[in-house]
This record gives C-alpha cells, structure tokens and sequence, in this order.
C-alpha cells in the first residue's frame, strides 16, 4: 500500500509539472518505429484477433477472462489467483492446471513467457492498455519455442493519448476494489506512460481475500531520425489467500467453499488451516534499441531481465525463483526484386532461465508454518536459435510469405527429495531437443477492405523441468522420455467489411499433433504429471461478425468451435502390478471448450455513451481422458451502461462513469475446471465424488467506477 501511495503521488506531481508545459514547449513528433511496422507485429497471411481500448475503458476490467472471451478462438478460465488465468487459443493451452503454457505472451513485444514455457496473468492490469492482440495457430517459425496455439501480445497505452494524467476507482461485490493513476505525454524527442494500480477484494469462494500492486512503465526516446531506444518496466506484488478445487459433489453442494487440501503426515484439511496462499513477485526491465541503417534497412536489438520469486503455502510450501534472461536481435530489409517488392527479414536469439525451488513440510497450524526439507530442485532452461522470412508482395493483390525457425533447447536439473530423515532420493534431467517450423501462407486482396489468405504452418514445445522430473503418480521421480510436441496447421480464412456496416471475420482451422502433452492431476496433494500423446487432431471455426445497422445501435458476435481427437493414444493407468493400459483413440482430448458464444447488443454515442447486454455460452466439455467427467452447459448474461463526456472543469478534461451487472441471473456455474487423470476402478459417480477438479464461476455481482482524466 505505502508503495502504492508513493508511487501515485509521484506520477500525479510529474503529471502536473508536464502538463503545466504549453503545448508550444512539445514538438508533436512520432516516434520512429524502423520500416513502420513491424513484421512480427501485424504479420500478413495471419488470422489476428484484436481488441481495443473502447471496449476496456467503460467497464470494470479487472481480469483478462472478461475481456478476451470476445475474442473468436480465445478462452480463459480463472485459475490459482485473483487475476491468474488459464489462456487457450483454438484449445491450446486449455489442459495446463495454472497459468498459460502452449502460447507465447508479450506487453509492448517484450517477452513475458520465460524459458521454460510458463507465463502468468497476474502481471497484467487490463486498465494499463491500449489493447490486445491474440495471432491464431501454430507460429514457432516468427516467435520460437511454445507458440503451439499463438501469440498473445498486450499494448499499453501511448502517452501522447493519456496527455496528462487520468486517475479511476472501482469497486463493487465481495469487497472489491481496485484504484489506479495512469500519467503519460509525448514531447520533442521523448514519451512515457506510467501506470500504478492497487487491488483488493474478499473474493466470492471462501478463504479467496487478495489484494495486489501493478506498476508499469514504458519511455520511448528517439534522438534523431535514426535511431528510438525504448525501456520497459513491469512489477507486481500478489498477496493472495486461495481456495482448494472442489469435487463435482462438493461443488453442487455448496459451490463457495473453500475446499480441502491433503497435507504430508496429516491427511486432509481446509484451505485455512494450511494457511494456503500465494505470495508472489514478478519484476521485468527490458530496453529495445532500434537503428535504421537506411530508409530500406532496419536493425534492433533487444535484451530484458525477467524475476519471478514464488512463496507459496499450499500441502507443501514452496519457494521458487526464476531469473530470466532474454536476447534477440533481428535486420528487416525492403527492396524490389524483378518488380516483385519484398521484404526480408533474419534474426536470432537467446534466453536462459535459472530454477532454484525448494519443498517444506506444511506443519497445517493455520500460520503455515514450515516444516522439514522435502525437496529441492536445481536447474536451467536455455533456449537459442534463428529464424528467416520472406514477404513478395506480387501485385496490389497477390503476396505470399515463406519463413522458416530454427532452435536449440537444453534443459539440466537435479532434483532431491527426501524420503527419510537425512536421507534422500536424487532424480536428474539431462535432454537436448532441436526443432525447426516452417511457414507458407498467401494472401490474395480484391479490394483494400477484404482479403483471404490460405497458410500452412508448424510449432514446437519442450517440456518444463517439473514435467520431466513427476512421474504418473503425481511424485517426485523419472519422466525424461518425455519428447518435445509438434503440431502441423493448416488454415484459410477471409475478413473484411460488407457495406461499411458489417464487419466479419472467419477462419477454419485443421492441426496434426505429434506428442502432444496431456497435463493431469492424480489427486489432491499430489503434482500434476505429463504425458505424451502420439498423434492427435484438432480442427475447428472461429468467425466474429460486428453489425453497425444504424448510427448507435451496435451487434457483435464471436463464435469458436474446437473439435479436437484422439487419434493414437494408449493410456497406462494403476501403478505396479495393477497397471492397465486402454486405447484412448478417439476420444475428444480433455480440457478444451467446444462451443463458445459471446454476443453483445448495445447503443452507443460518438462519446462513447450507452450501454450493452452480452450473452457468454459455453457448452459442455471433458476433463478426463475416458470422456465421463464433465463439465456442465453455463449461460450468463451480463450488463453495462455508461456515461462520458468531455469538460472544462479546472483541470478535469473528461469523466466517464460505468456500472457492470454480472451474472444477472445468478446462475451457478463451473467458471474453471482442470484435467484430471483417470483410475482402473473410476465410475462417473466415483469421479463426481473424488476428482478436485472445479471451481466456481462468479456470482451475481455489481461493479461501479469512476475515470477521470486531467
């Protein structure tokens, strides 16, 4: 909190002493970006869902889950914190128990995926963008290791549209609160936005109260014409109390409890008891040098710090910490070949990542209080490689783009655990894996406002030191046959607009899977293991549709469908002499929504005054890989309606108020479940009664705030 105070006061003063500035004093000049855009930034022949800030500023953006599920092939469900949510892009990355894995995630195109394939949501404060990006299917030919289903990247907002200092507060149910600054301007040869937020709540499940602090910071300096150096900031500080999952029983019963959790040498115990809670920093500096060597030739280079310290009481208590080191540098070049313009692009990089993470006993007093040793593990993740690409832009109509990824991974790690007093067992990991993903797509433009592409692409991910080192019956032991996962995609889309009032986009999508991972948990208490599963496939649509039939009144609508099967995959369950194997071909692959509706009507001004009622559906899908655990249909309205306007009042140049309504009906509803393993001996009764797999989905609840800008 007090960092929180300090940290306000000094943008507000900063703030104030810029605004007092005459706009005379402020030359109004871009900042250079070599050769505009980008070619990872807006990548052509790709199916690009975006979502800008009008849909963030009139309405309670606390999480992410809210926002991205207007996106077509994007979901997210809550996970193991306030803001910590499980992101999917056509599926993938629905099967990992907390946090994203399967996608690649930036802020501003600084990296926020470590090493080892893990991200974490509890970094981002969706009050501090612009908007967000989410690039659809395979893309490790652009963006490397672990961008099986895509690349989310988050955009914060530029000073020069802050120009001041804007300052909210909202709150509602449960206790939730959430205040935030955001001061930002753009002059001569320099611009910054800087964003501090402070959030708290009760939460809505029991032993759920949290409160958490984001800063955020973006400079951009630009010398000359040449050359614009750009620093990035990020940190957050989580305090968090968090709820144990519950059975499908426990959840009918009484949705809001917090659970039990099995402790060693215990048993099982609610989650207060084991004082079960996250308490956790994340801190990321990054600088970005970008030089254009000609009006043709762009050069950059890039290099970003990343921490994550973990203290976390749950049936063991861990400490874990993750310095993260990330390199990249890269050339673009523009030119005509034979009357062909094209654009040339090379890069490579390099990022290693530390893992110094030990295990205590939970002593289960109500103050988590730590016990013995039980485990440690030592290691790194390093990852190196390059990547090529080319852009022939044939005609105003015709382009084609081919590209090609190289990479390098290494993973080494000792584990021990102890298994006695002073004794202890050692499992080691040791494995090299080299990848490569090519990419070919083409675009074909009969007008500026409607395209279709056709592209083929691949992706690649290496497995964490955790998957390597738990064995099948959720301890610590041998996993190291785990190979990398592949997938092979195949997609053709189109979008556009008809009649300057509708807007659509839809892309239908066929992936082949090479070993893909199925992340399962075998029971409270114990660590969510990885196996590989020979072939899989996953096919699917994604269409969105923006209807404007009059000046106001608005529609909008995005659909995702994921089909994705079995195709080999033999199962081995039970341990020792009881095991069985079973043929899983066929079945659908656990975890993954198949039917996703999200649809707002609304009206809306110029000033972006009105309101709207949306509509989320979701139908039902499995969590297990016998297709007989569940989790049921949800359908959830929810309603906003909100006032801006523009004044004069002193300083205050804008206010915009809001309300939210959600879950208007109060429905009851599974809003995160995770993949759960099977048994010899399961039945759906047994499963419903035994598997602490759920939690719920939020409650009928209000939200109101105020923005105001200076």
């Amino acid at each position: 909190m007090i960092s929180f105070l300090l940290t306000a006061v000094l943008l507000l003063q900063a703030g104030n002493v810029f605004a007092a500035q005459s706009d005379a004093d402020a030359i109004q000049m871009e900042p250079i970006v070599v050769l505009g855009s980008r070619i990872e930034h807006n990548p052509a022949g790709r199916t690009i869902g975006k979502l800008e800030r009008n849909k963030l500023e009139s309405t309670d953006a606390f999480t992410l889950r809210d926002l991205l599920i207007t996106l077509p092939g994007v979901t997210a469900r809550q996970s193991n914190g306030p803001r910590d949510a499980t992101i999917s892009l056509r599926g993938s990355g629905g099967k990992v128990g907390f946090g994203v894995r399967n996608i690649k995630m930036y802020e501003d195109w600084f990296p926020v995926t470590q090493s080892d394939g893990l991200s974490r949501t509890d970094l981002h404060d969706p009050n501090a963008y612009e908007g967000v990006d989410a690039i659809r299917g395979p893309s490790s030919s652009l963006y490397d290791n672990y961008a099986q289903g895509g690349v989310i990247n988050f955009r914060s907002r530029k000073g020069r549209d802050i120009h001041g200092v804007d300052v909210g507060a909202d709150a509602g149910s449960f206790g939730y609160s959430n205040n935030y600054v955001h001061a930002g301007n753009r002059y001569d040869h320099f611009e910054y936005s800087a964003f501090v937020s402070y959030v708290r709540g009760d939460g809505y499940i029991d032993h759920s109260v949290f409160r958490t602090v984001t800063e955020n910071i973006t400079l951009s300096f630009t010398p000359d014409q040449k050359r614009t150096f750009i620093f990035k900031y990020l940190n957050n500080d989580l305090k968090a109390d968090v709820p144990s999952r519950l059975t499908l029983d426990q959840f009918n019963q009484n949705p809001s409890t917090q659970g039990i959790t099995n402790v060693t040498g215990i048993g099982n115990v609610s989650a207060d008891r084991t004082q079960q809670q996250r308490d956790d920093r994340r801190t990321i500096i990054g600088g970005r040098y970008e030089y254009a060597v000609s009006p043709q030739t762009g050069f950059r280079f890039m290099g970003e710090y990343d921490v994550k310290d973990i203290n976390q009481t749950f049936g063991t208590i861990g400490d874990n910490i993750n310095p993260n080191f990330q390199q990249s540098m890269d050339v673009t070049h523009e030119n005509a070949i034979a009357g062909i313009s094209a654009k040339h692009y090379a890069g490579m990089f390099f990022n290693y990542m530390e893992q110094e993470a030990s295990g205590y006993r939970n002593l289960a007093d109500y103050n988590g209080t730590r016990g013995a040793l039980q485990s440690n593990t030592r290691g790194y993740h390093q990852n190196v490689g390059g990547r090529i690409r080319e852009e022939l832009a044939f005609n105003d109509r015709w382009t084609a783009i081919a590209g090609l990824g190289v990479e390098s991974s290494l993973i080494r790690a000792d584990v021990q655990t102890r298994t006695a007093s002073e004794t202890y067992s050692r499992v080691s990991a040791d494995r090299r894996f080299f990848n490569t993903a090519p990419e070919g797509s083409l675009i074909y433009s009969p007008r500026q406002d409607l395209k279709f592409h056709g592209r083929v692409g691949m992706a690649y991910g290496t497995p964490s030191i955790s998957q390597l080192t738990t064995t099948p019956a959720g301890i610590t032991g041998n996993n190291t046959s785990l190979d990398a996962q592949r997938n092979l995609g195949f997609e053709l889309g189109s979008n556009g607009k008809v009649f300057d009032r509708l807007k659509f986009d839809i892309t239908g999508y066929y992936e082949f899977f090479y070993d893909e991972y199925v992340t399962q948990s075998p029971a409270s208490g114990l660590s969510s293991f990885t196996s590989n599963a020979p072939r899989a496939e996953h096919r699917g649509v994604e269409a969105s549709l923006d209807f404007n039939p009059w000046k106001g009144l608005f529609t909008s609508v995005s659909y995702s469908f994921n089909d994705h099967v079995y195709k080999e995959f033999m199962e081995s369950i039970g341990s020792g002499s009881s095991v069985v194997t079973l043929d899983r071909s066929g079945k659908q692959v656990p975890g993954v929504e198949r039917h996703v509706i999200n649809s707002r009507l609304g009206y809306e001004t110029a000033g972006r005054t009105g309101g709207w009622i949306e509509l989320v559906r979701i139908e039902p899908y499995y969590i297990n890989n016998n297709n007989t655990l569940e989790v049921p249909a949800s359908t959830l309205f929810n309603l906003n309606v909100h006032y801006t306007k523009e004044v004069k009042w002193g300083w205050v140049s804008k206010i915009t108020l809001f309300s939210d309504v959600r879950n208007v009906f109060d429905q009851k509803y599974i809003g995160s479940a995770v993949v759960v393993a099977d048994a010899t001996t399961d039945t759906l009764s047994s499963l419903s009664s035994t598997k602490q797999a759920f939690f719920a989905g939020q409650p009928l609840s209000f939200n109101a705030g105020v923005k105001i800008s200076f």
